[in-house]
């Protein structure tokens, strides 16, 4: 749970009386939703979950300030099984967003993801040229070319931002970080068991995600930032500071599945989110993930 509401992010959203989040169930969403709630700010809250489809639905925008477009499919290897409900949820559904402020005028922060493909050097900023090698990072791309067709042509309000690995409290299992640990835990299971040991991946923690959207939203119109720690860790480290965190030793193993397209290492160039907002992440991957295994009921 969140306790604390950090000074950066209360101020953005002191300009706000009523904000939409799709998304809203989401793991990101969920403590967007949490942190804007904190800092006095009405919530209209869109999720499936609630019955809301962003291929489908209007949204109710009367009085909002701005949207936080959250929605979205996940995940690389469903992505691969499902392209084209990657697609339509993810490149068609945001553009119904936008046509949407389009129509009344409202502001708009998307979250898009890591779209770079295969790092041509490292770390990645935003003017890395995008190569999208997986259906996700494809609908993530085609989304950001629609957000940039609408505020180039229709004036929308519109800031992007690339988020890199995230982790937290109340992330699915499916997902790597709460995969390990949850298995860490498990005193039924004596072994932790991975596809791979070896891909290195930025991780930031999920309250210095909040704080970078809050911090962001008021960047200028047509701004694209990474969200990232600056810092990659490989699956192996991941398993090795999750067991000191936890205070729990097990033999570890790969059962050697590479995935497809499988990049080796990423890391995020957080300089121009830092340049125009201040933004930092505060929170260390030890740090996080102790506070992940409290949530998950470990002391």
């Amino acid at each position: 749970m969140i306790t604390s509401v950090p000074q950066s992010s209360v101020e953005p959203a002191r300009r706000w009386k009523r904000v939409a989040v799709t998304g809203a169930s989401g793991f990101v969403g969920s403590h967007l939703v949490q942190r804007l709630q904190t800092a006095g700010v009405e919530v209209l809250e869109l999720s499936r979950s609630r019955g809301f489809d962003v291929c489908r639905d209007e949204l109710p925008l009367e009085g909002v300030d701005r949207i936080f477009h959250l929605a979205g499919l996940t995940g690389v290897p469903s992505a691969w099984e499902q392209p084209l409900n990657f697609f339509e949820t993810n490149a068609l559904g945001t553009m119904r967003v936008l046509d949407q402020c389009r129509r009344h005028g409202c502001a708009i922060t998307f979250l898009s993801a890591y779209i770079y493909g295969l790092p041509r050097h490292l770390p990645i900023a935003e003017d890395h040229p995008v190569s999208a090698n997986n259906p996700y990072a494809f609908s993530k791309r085609i989304a950001e070319e629609v957000c940039d067709f609408f505020v180039q042509y229709y004036g929308v309000s519109c800031v992007t931002l690339r988020l890199f690995n995230t982790y937290g409290p109340l992330q699915s299992p499916d997902f790597l970080v709460p995969f390990i640990v949850g298995q860490i835990l498990d005193r039924g299971q004596p072994t932790v068991e991975v596809k791979d040991l070896a891909p290195k991946r930025d991780y930031i923690y999920i309250d210095d995600v909040i704080d970078a959207i809050l911090a962001t939203s008021t960047a200028p119109s047509g701004s694209v930032f990474n969200i990232g720690s600056g810092f990659a860790y490989s699956v192996e480290e991941i398993i090795q500071a999750a067991m000191a965190a936890a205070g729990v030793e097990k033999p570890y193993r790969s059962i050697e599945q590479r995935r497809r397209n499988e990049i080796d290492c990423v890391v995020a160039d957080t300089t121009a989110l830092r340049s125009a907002t201040g933004w930092e992440p505060h929170i260390s991957l030890v740090t996080g993930l102790r506070k992940l295994i409290e949530s998950m009921g470990q002391p």
